[in-house]
C-alpha cells in the first residue's frame, strides 16, 4: 500500500512542485531527491532565507521575532514561485498560515506535496539543526499545537499527501513521484527527457 494519497484535483500542468509540511517532515531531503530525479532546480526555504538575509531561520527569528520570520518565509516562497522555469521548492512550515502563500499554492502550474507526519515523530526531529528555531523544553507540545493549526490548512491546498512516519526517504520519493505522475501526466524524469 502506498503512503501517498492524492487530492481531489485532476491532471494539471505544473512548473512548480512545492513540498509542504511541519518542521522535521523531510521537505529539504525529499525536495533535493525530487529535483535530482527530475533534473529541475531546487529552492529550499532555509537556504533562501539565509541568502536573502544572511541569517538562519533561528537567528532571524531571534533578531526580529517570530511574526517577522514567518513573513520572510512567505516572501521567500512567493519569490521562488515567481521564478521562471520548472522548480522544486521546499517551503517553510509557517507559509501555510499566510493567506497569500496559500492562494499561490492553489494557483495554476503548482503541484503541492504534503509530507505529513505525526507530532511525536516530528518533534523528535526538531533538534536536528542549528538553523531551526528553538522550541523550548516541550517540542512535542509545540508540534501538536502546530499540527492542530496547520494540518487543516495544508489539506486546503489540495495536496498530494504522503505519510512519512515509517518510511525511508527513497520510499517517500517514489510515493511523491507516483502522485505527481497522476497529477502531471507530462512529467518526465531527468533520464526520460
Amino acid at each position: 500500500m502506498s503512503p501517498a494519497s492524492g487530492g481531489g484535483g485532476g491532471p494539471q500542468r505544473a512548473g512548480r512542485i512545492v513540498l509542504v509540511g511541519l518542521m522535521g517532515s523531510g521537505k529539504s531531503t525529499i525536495g533535493r531527491r525530487l529535483a535530482r530525479r527530475l533534473g529541475w532546480p531546487m529552492r529550499d526555504s532555509d537556504d533562501q532565507l539565509r541568502s536573502l538575509t544572511g541569517l538562519t531561520a533561528r537567528a532571524y527569528g531571534q533578531a526580529h521575532g517570530t511574526p517577522a520570520l514567518h513573513q520572510a518565509e512567505a516572501e521567500a516562497l512567493l519569490a521562488a514561485l515567481a521564478e521562471p522555469g520548472p522548480l522544486v521548492i521546499g517551503a517553510a512550515a509557517s507559509v501555510i498560515e499566510n493567506s497569500a502563500a496559500r492562494a499561490a499554492l492553489r494557483g495554476p502550474g503548482v503541484a503541492v506535496v504534503w509530507l505529513r507526519g505525526s507530532p511525536a515523530v516530528l518533534a523528535a526531529r526538531f533538534g536536528g539543526g542549528a538553523h531551526r528555531p528553538i522550541y523550548g523544553p516541550d517540542p512535542l507540545a509545540v508540534a501538536r499545537e502546530q499540527a492542530q493549526v496547520r494540518e487543516p490548512l495544508f489539506a486546503s491546498v489540495d495536496p498530494i499527501t504522503i505519510d512519512v512516519d515509517r518510511h525511508r526517504p527513497a520510499r517517500i520519493e517514489e510515493a511523491a513521484l507516483d502522485g505527481l505522475r497522476e497529477r502531471l501526466p507530462e512529467l518526465r524524469l531527468g533520464s526520460e527527457t
